[in-house]
Protein backbone atom coordinates (compact mmCIF):
# COMPACT_ATOMS: atom_id res chain seq x y z
CA UNK A 1 0.00 0.00 0.00
CA UNK A 2 2.05 3.14 -1.42
CA UNK A 3 0.27 6.28 0.74
CA UNK A 4 1.18 9.33 -1.08
CA UNK A 5 2.63 12.41 0.95
CA UNK A 6 0.82 15.80 0.53
CA UNK A 7 2.24 19.06 -0.49
CA UNK A 8 2.73 21.07 2.93
CA UNK A 9 3.33 24.11 1.63
CA UNK A 10 0.69 23.89 -1.05
CA UNK A 11 -1.31 27.11 0.30
CA UNK A 12 -4.39 29.49 -1.04
CA UNK A 13 -3.59 31.56 -4.39
CA UNK A 14 -4.73 34.44 -4.40
CA UNK A 15 -5.45 36.19 -7.79
CA UNK A 16 -3.79 40.10 -7.94
CA UNK A 17 -5.62 40.86 -11.00
CA UNK A 18 -8.45 42.75 -9.50
CA UNK A 19 -6.22 44.16 -6.77
CA UNK A 20 -4.48 45.16 -9.43
CA UNK A 21 -7.38 47.11 -11.37
CA UNK A 22 -8.52 48.56 -8.46
CA UNK A 23 -5.44 50.04 -7.75
CA UNK A 24 -5.24 51.66 -11.29
CA UNK A 25 -8.95 52.93 -10.74
CA UNK A 26 -7.79 54.80 -7.37
CA UNK A 27 -4.63 56.19 -9.12
CA UNK A 28 -6.59 57.63 -12.33
CA UNK A 29 -9.39 59.04 -9.98
CA UNK A 30 -7.10 60.97 -7.60
CA UNK A 31 -5.15 62.30 -11.11
CA UNK A 32 -8.74 63.63 -12.13
CA UNK A 33 -9.32 64.96 -9.24
CA UNK A 34 -6.44 67.14 -9.11
CA UNK A 35 -6.69 68.43 -12.87
CA UNK A 36 -10.64 69.52 -11.56
CA UNK A 37 -9.07 71.81 -8.58
CA UNK A 38 -6.76 73.18 -10.54
CA UNK A 39 -9.61 74.27 -12.80
CA UNK A 40 -10.98 76.57 -9.95
CA UNK A 41 -7.43 78.39 -10.16
CA UNK A 42 -7.95 81.62 -12.74
CA UNK A 43 -4.52 83.42 -14.12
CA UNK A 44 -4.25 85.79 -11.70
CA UNK A 45 -1.61 87.85 -10.39
CA UNK A 46 -0.98 87.20 -6.68
CA UNK A 47 0.80 89.18 -4.23
CA UNK A 48 3.71 88.06 -2.46
CA UNK A 49 3.85 87.14 0.96
CA UNK A 50 6.31 84.87 2.75
CA UNK A 51 3.67 81.71 3.72
CA UNK A 52 3.20 78.20 3.49
CA UNK A 53 2.85 76.77 -0.42
CA UNK A 54 -0.24 75.30 -0.08
CA UNK A 55 -3.13 75.73 2.20
CA UNK A 56 -5.96 72.80 3.23
CA UNK A 57 -8.47 72.61 0.35
CA UNK A 58 -11.16 74.81 -0.16
CA UNK A 59 -14.71 74.50 -0.27
CA UNK A 60 -15.27 77.36 -2.83
CA UNK A 61 -12.54 79.81 -4.95
CA UNK A 62 -13.34 82.84 -5.27
CA UNK A 63 -11.10 84.64 -7.74
CA UNK A 64 -10.93 88.63 -8.30
CA UNK A 65 -9.15 89.82 -11.23
CA UNK A 66 -7.74 92.97 -11.78
CA UNK A 67 -11.03 95.00 -13.19
CA UNK A 68 -12.90 93.83 -9.87
CA UNK A 69 -14.75 91.46 -11.30
CA UNK A 70 -15.97 88.12 -9.10
CA UNK A 71 -15.19 84.80 -10.71
CA UNK A 72 -16.23 81.64 -9.49
CA UNK A 73 -15.49 78.50 -11.21
CA UNK A 74 -15.15 80.54 -14.81
CA UNK A 75 -18.63 82.31 -13.65
CA UNK A 76 -18.87 86.13 -13.15
CA UNK A 77 -20.68 86.98 -10.28
CA UNK A 78 -21.79 90.37 -8.24
CA UNK A 79 -21.37 90.40 -4.52
CA UNK A 80 -25.43 89.62 -3.64
CA UNK A 81 -24.98 86.43 -6.30
CA UNK A 82 -21.71 85.24 -4.47
CA UNK A 83 -23.60 85.86 -0.92
CA UNK A 84 -26.04 83.85 -2.39
CA UNK A 85 -24.16 81.14 -3.43
CA UNK A 86 -22.31 81.15 -0.39
CA UNK A 87 -25.72 80.82 1.73
CA UNK A 88 -26.42 77.65 -0.50
CA UNK A 89 -23.18 76.32 1.04
CA UNK A 90 -23.58 76.70 4.32
CA UNK A 91 -27.13 75.05 3.77
CA UNK A 92 -25.51 71.87 2.58
CA UNK A 93 -23.07 71.33 5.36
CA UNK A 94 -25.39 72.92 8.16
CA UNK A 95 -23.18 74.76 9.55
CA UNK A 96 -21.13 77.71 8.36
CA UNK A 97 -17.87 76.69 10.48
CA UNK A 98 -17.68 74.22 7.92
CA UNK A 99 -16.99 76.03 4.59
CA UNK A 100 -13.54 76.93 3.81
CA UNK A 101 -13.38 79.35 0.94
CA UNK A 102 -9.95 81.03 -0.73
CA UNK A 103 -9.76 84.51 -2.03
CA UNK A 104 -7.83 85.24 -5.46
CA UNK A 105 -7.03 88.47 -5.40
CA UNK A 106 -5.01 90.03 -8.56
CA UNK A 107 -2.76 92.49 -6.91
CA UNK A 108 -3.59 95.13 -9.55
CA UNK A 109 -6.98 95.18 -8.46
CA UNK A 110 -9.24 97.68 -5.64
CA UNK A 111 -9.52 96.49 -2.46
CA UNK A 112 -13.28 97.48 -2.46
CA UNK A 113 -14.83 94.32 -3.98
CA UNK A 114 -12.07 92.20 -1.55
CA UNK A 115 -13.96 94.26 1.56
CA UNK A 116 -17.54 93.59 -0.09
CA UNK A 117 -16.62 90.02 -0.03
CA UNK A 118 -15.07 89.45 3.52
CA UNK A 119 -18.20 91.86 5.18
CA UNK A 120 -20.54 89.36 3.21
CA UNK A 121 -18.76 86.25 4.44
CA UNK A 122 -18.82 87.66 7.86
CA UNK A 123 -22.07 88.20 7.71
CA UNK A 124 -22.85 84.65 6.94
CA UNK A 125 -20.93 83.72 9.53
CA UNK A 126 -18.24 82.07 7.81
CA UNK A 127 -15.31 82.15 9.14
CA UNK A 128 -12.60 80.51 7.61
CA UNK A 129 -11.50 82.27 5.00
CA UNK A 130 -8.16 82.42 3.39
CA UNK A 131 -6.44 85.19 1.36
CA UNK A 132 -4.12 83.22 -1.52
CA UNK A 133 -0.63 85.03 -1.72
CA UNK A 134 2.70 84.13 -4.03
CA UNK A 135 5.34 82.53 -2.31
CA UNK A 136 8.30 84.26 -3.17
Amino acid sequence: MKLTKRNRHGGLNIDMTPMIDVVFLLLIFFMTISQISEVKKEKIDLPELAGSEEQLPSTVTVNVNEKGDILVDQARLTVSQLAGLMQQETQKVQDPGLVRVVLRADQRATCQTVNQIVKQLAQLQIRKVRIAVRVP
